[in-house]
Parts: C-alpha cells; sequence; structure tokens
C-alpha cells in the first residue's frame, strides 16, 4: 500500500534517512537505510539514497514496510522447493479447514515463490477461485502461521465468508488453542503476559516486547512438568505477529526449539528439534453461514509426541536413580546395623548361645534386602528401556546402551549372592559402589547440559556472541 511523506519547513536540508526515522519511530535508521538501497522510497519515480537532502514541499512515495520486512525475511532463506502437504480437517461451500504442517510457507513472496500454500489452494481449489478475490496471493486467507508451526488453519472460499471470519478475527471472539514445550517451568500454573508486541528496532525481521507496539494479550495454562521442559496451553487474545513465541520468551521460558527468541541450541544438537515446538491445536468460530459455534482440531504432529516421549523418558531416568540413591543410603545403615557387636564379660555366657540366632537374622534380613536389590535393578532396567527407545529416535542410543550394560552386570552379581552373610554384604556395597559411579556419570551429564545453560544465559545478556537467529515467518 505505502504512504506519501511531505516534506515541512522544519525537515529542510535534512537527511532523508533521518526524516523518515524520526517519522516512523518504531524503526531505526539503519532499517531506513537498508529500506531506501532496496528502492522503498522514492520522490516522481526516481529511487532515493540515505544521505539525500530533502526540500520544503517535496513529497515521496513510501513502500509498505511489511512488504519489505517479508522481502527481507525471504530473501535470506533458501527456496526448500514444494512444501508438505496440508491434510483436509473440513470443507463446505464457505469454508475449507486445513491441519497446516511445519515448514510450509503461508504466502508467496520474493525469494520463495513457489511451493506455498497458496499454490496448493490454487492445485485444490481450482483456476476460478482466483478471480473470486481482489488479491491473487492471498486467495480466502484470513489468518496465517509461521512456516514453522503446524496446526488449524482457516481458509474462506467466498467474499462473504471472509469478510464474516475477518469481522470475529477483528473483534476478537475466535478462541485460539495452542500448544507448546517451554524450557523451565513457570513459577505459576496458570497466568496472563499482557505487554505490547512490536518490531525489534535493531532486527526487523524480529518482533519484541517494545512500548512502540501493539496492544498483545495472552493467557496459558502448565499442563505438564517434565524437569526442564514444561507443556503449556496457550490462548492468545489478540494476533500479532510471533505474540505466542515472543510473550513466552518474555517470561523466560522460550518454546524448546525456537532460536531467534532465545531458546538453547541444545534441543537440536543432543534432541534432533528441528522447529519451535508450537501447535494450533484447536480454533473455534461462529460458521459465517449458519451462525452456529463450530470448533476445530488438528491433532499433534509426529515430532511433538516423539518430543514428549523423549522428555518423559528423561525426566523418568533421573527419578529412578534418585530412587536408587535413597536406597544405597538406607542400604548403607543397614549394613552398619546388622554388623555384630562384640559380646561383655558379664554377658559371656549368654551371647554364645544368642550369636547364632542373631547370625540367622542378619542373614535373613540381607537376603530380604538383596531380593529388594533384584527389585529395584529390575525395575532400572526397565526404565532404562524405555528411554532407549525414545532416545534411539535421536540418535543417543549409545549412553543408554552403556547404562543398560551396567545394569545387566549388577543384577548378575546380585543373583549369585546367597550365600553367607558376609559375601552378601560383600556384594551389595559393591552394588552400591557402582551405583554412585552411574550416578556420578550422570551428574557429569548433567554438570554439561548446566555449562551449556549457562553459556546460553550469557548470549542472552549480551556478554556472548548470541547464535545466528533462525529465520521465521508468518504470525504467533
Amino acid at each position: 500500500m505505502g504512504a506519501l511523506l511531505k516534506i515541512a519547513s522544519h525537515d529542510n536540508g535534512q537527511r532523508l534517512d533521518a526524516v523518515l526515522a524520526k517519522t516512523y519511530p518504531q524503526y531505526s535508521r539503519s532499517f531506513f537505510q537498508k529500506f531506501m538501497k532496496k528502492g522503498g522510497v522514492t520522490l516522481s519515480g526516481s529511487v532515493r539514497e540515505p544521505d539525500y537532502r530533502v526540500h520544503v514541499g517535496e513529497t515521496f512515495k513510501v513502500a509498505d514496510f511489511e512488504a519489505f520486512i517479508v522481502q527481507t525475511e525471504a530473501s535470506t532463506r533458501p527456496d526448500s522447493g514444494v512444501g508438505a502437504v496440508p491434510k483436509i480437517l473440513h470443507e463446505d461451500a464457505a469454508l475449507l479447514v486445513i491441519d497446516k504442517p511445519a515448514n510450509l510457507v503461508v504466502h508467496p513472496a520474493p525469494g520463495h515463490r513457489v511451493g506455498t500454500l497458496t499454490d496448493w489452494l490454487k492445485g485444490h481449489l481450482g483456476s476460478k477461485i482466483a478471480k473470486v478475490f481482489t488479491n491473487p496471493e492471498r486467495l480466502g486467507l484470513v489468518h496465517r502461521l509461521d512456516k514453522d508451526t503446524s496446526g488449524v488453519l482457516v481458509i474462506a472460499k467466498s467474499i462473504l465468508a471472509q469478510t464474516a471470519i475477518s469481522r470475529q478475527f477483528h473483534d476478537r471472539t475466535v478462541k485460539k488453542t495452542y500448544v507448546a514445550f517451554v524450557e523451565g517451568i513457570p513459577s505459576s500454573k496458570s497466568g496472563i503476559i499482557n505487554a505490547p508486541v512490536g518490531r525489534d528496532r535493531r532486527t526487523p525481521t524480529r518482533m519484541a516486547v517494545s512500548t512502540l507496539g501493539r496492544t498483545a494479550e495472552t493467557a496459558f495454562e502448565v499442563n505438564e512438568t517434565m524437569k526442564e521442559v514444561s507443556l503449556v496451553t496457550v490462548h492468545p487474545k489478540t494476533g500479532r505477529t510471533h505474540q505466542i513465541r515472543v510473550h513466552l520468551a518474555a517470561i523466560g521460558h522460550p518454546i524448546v526449539g525456537d532460536r531467534t527468541y532465545g531458546a538453547k541450541s541444545l534441543w537440536h544438537q543432543a534432541y534432533g528439534i528441528q522447529r519451535p515446538l508450537l501447535h494450533a491445536e484447536r480454533l473455534e468460530l461462529k460458521h459465517p453461514t449458519t451462525g452456529k459455534s463450530v470448533t476445530y482440531h488438528a491433532p499433534w504432529p509426529d515430532d511433538f509426541h516423539a518430543a514428549q516421549r523423549c522428555f518423559r523418558a528423561a525426566f523418568k531416568i533421573l527419578v529412578v536413580l534418585a530412587a536408587v540413591g535413597v536406597w544405597s543410603a538406607r542400604s548403607a545403615r543397614a549394613d552398619d546395623d546388622a554388623t555384630p557387636k562384640p559380646a561383655t564379660h558379664t554377658a559371656a555366657s549368654h551371647s554364645t548361645s544368642s550369636s547364632k540366632g542373631s547370625s540367622s537374622s542378619d542373614i535373613r534380613k540381607l537376603k530380604r534386602e538383596l531380593a529388594e536389590i533384584k527389585e529395584n535393578l529390575a525395575a532400572v532396567k526397565e526404565s532404562l528401556a524405555n528411554v532407549k527407545d525414545a532416545m534411539d529416535q535421536l540418535n543417543a542410543g549409545d549412553r543408554l546402551r552403556d547404562l543398560e550394560h551396567a545394569a545387566s552386570e549388577l543384577n548378575g552379581k546380585a543373583v549369585g549372592t546367597a550365600a553367607g552373610a558376609e559375601e552378601t554384604k560383600t556384594q551389595i556395597l559393591e552394588m552400591s559402589r557402582r551405583l554412585k559411579s552411574q550416578q556420578d556419570t550422570l551428574e557429569q551429564l548433567r554438570d554439561q547440559l548446566d555449562r551449556l545453560q549457562s553459556q546460553s544465559i550469557k548470549r542472552q545478556n549480551g556478554t556472548a556472541p548470541a547464535p545466528e537467529p533462525a529465520p521465521a515467518e508468518g504470525s504467533k
């Protein structure tokens, strides 16, 4: 669309980029310098450079900022070819509802003209659909999702339907439900994030919480916590670009895999997560023809299920190892209690007769403890097997195989310990030492994770070089 900028007397003789930055304070001067070098500002049809000195009465034509930003984002991404094919959730004469997969761009843009959702719509609805709408590149799209966000997307098939649904989005009567895995555990089970969102002045392709931004509100609920990851349900009241991602990062819990907004690189390097784990799960609105309330639901994609299995398994192994640590401490105390005490001179005649009974009691007690050890080791092996199944999908099975082998060795040691109280106690202590060794190994792994997290925090605070932002496109 663009706009016209007429130069007033108080701006006479100033640089054009400085006048633009003063007129549109939500954008930085460096942004306008790039904007102008791309031909974003013209005077009488001629492109003007940032250092052009303006004169009173001149009228400049300023291109649409949003279109320029979309072009900039697209030019930084290699074309990925044909995107994934969406799944149809519902279709009638007025509406088409789809489950958009990740890695599918919604609108064409310079640098990504093919393989978009719009291309798929033209093929699905037929070439005549382009004549129904004024903008052939948007067709009946009334809202959008980021390239890497999956889930429910509604498309109107007529002008009347488009107008009716657009009004509902404008009036904020559409109920949107997203699910996401976020880093850390929020301090409260639910909350509302109310913070304006606008373009990041330093990096215009990113959004940020900004006093110059537009009003934005997001409610969230914590559904499940798994050590360093939480599963949350999110209800955005407004629909600003990247709103959910910006708001969750602003409260210190960026979406897992969302490196653009501060997520750790660990998720990609160690877990193989390729995108921000954000999914548009449900959408409720009034049907444009019947006026009745309708709800459309998109099931979780495969990478969501795989991530949840992995996070749960990692959490379970920590719980099991903590339980083994508690048992080891109890076992050590039991060994001390079972150690025979020397008899006193005054009870010498009685100690000989009672020592046999005490020894038998100690052996029975140690055998019971040995049985408990076997049960605990069996539980550990079962948990390790479950973890191995999940982690193998993410190319992290080597460590689990080592742990499983160690657990098998411990179990084998436990099988032959039924002979003699002293031998039993020796084997129990040996197993305790081996379990302690396994715990130490895990602590070393956790120390490595903590160091990675510390490095990430330093990057976010500007004390270390920040990771290269991952490109993103679209909304929410």
